[in-house]
């Protein structure tokens, strides 16, 4: 673990407990010691001494601050709502490649009773930056429909069967990822640009994602 996340970090004094009190046992640091403990929010570093520390709660006070150099995460993907478990499993994945922006969009053959708990996503994306050492998290936005995220950004490409070649993609277009069940003819109308794998193997939705975010980032 590379630091510890704590939403008051930057404060003189700071408590923690739960689960960051858990990574901070992991990391077998006791009275005396310093730990390095951000917000995600501001770009820095800030290191604590651990002042106080009982079974349950550890009580921090600031010894000095320091800026992260500014890594900035611009590239965005668009992707279709599937089950919030396979969203869940492949956030840490998308984070820790440095996508900027995750736009979850309610396609058509997206199940409309799903409900995304944003919450959780944060915390799971909070967990994924403690362990790799990135200064930020992915952003998540959620768009109710295909025309929703199209008022967003008009340059848009589908990730579908039959496209061109992703090899000749060039980054003008947000690359959209359909569900596994593939976008409807409607939707494929909406938006005429299409670019497909190269491997002809994938066909569940997060690893076409995951795919996608590799071969573009690294």
């Amino acid at each position: 673990m590379k630091f510890i996340y704590h939403a008051g970090a930057g404060n003189e004094n700071i408590d923690i407990d739960g689960d960051s009190f858990s990574h901070l046992k992991a990391l077998r640091l006791t009275q005396g010691k310093r730990v390095d403990i951000r917000n995600l929010k501001d770009g820095y570093s800030y290191i604590y001494e651990i002042i106080n520390m009982d079974r349950r709660r550890a009580s921090l006070e600031l010894v000095f601050k320091s800026l992260i150099p500014f890594v900035e995460h611009k590239f965005e993907l668009a992707w279709a709502v599937v089950d919030p478990s396979v969203i869940e499993k492949s956030l840490p994945s998308l984070n820790e490649l440095g996508v900027g922006r995750l736009n979850l969009v309610y396609c058509e053959f997206s199940q409309r009773n799903i409900k995304l708990n944003l919450d959780r996503f944060e915390r799971i994306l909070i967990g994924s930056s403690q362990q790799c050492g990135r200064n930020s998290i992915m952003e998540i936005a959620v768009f109710n429909n295909i025309d929703e995220l199209l008022a967003y950004k008009s340059d848009v490409a589908l990730i579908d069967f039959g496209g061109a070649s992703l090899s000749g993609y060039e980054g003008k277009e947000m690359l959209f990822i359909g569900p596994e069940g593939g976008f409807s003819q409607k939707e494929r109308e909406k938006i005429g640009i299409k670019f497909a794998l190269n491997s002809p193997y994938i066909l569940r939705s997060n690893s076409a994602i995951i795919g996608v975010a590799s071969k573009i980032l690294i």
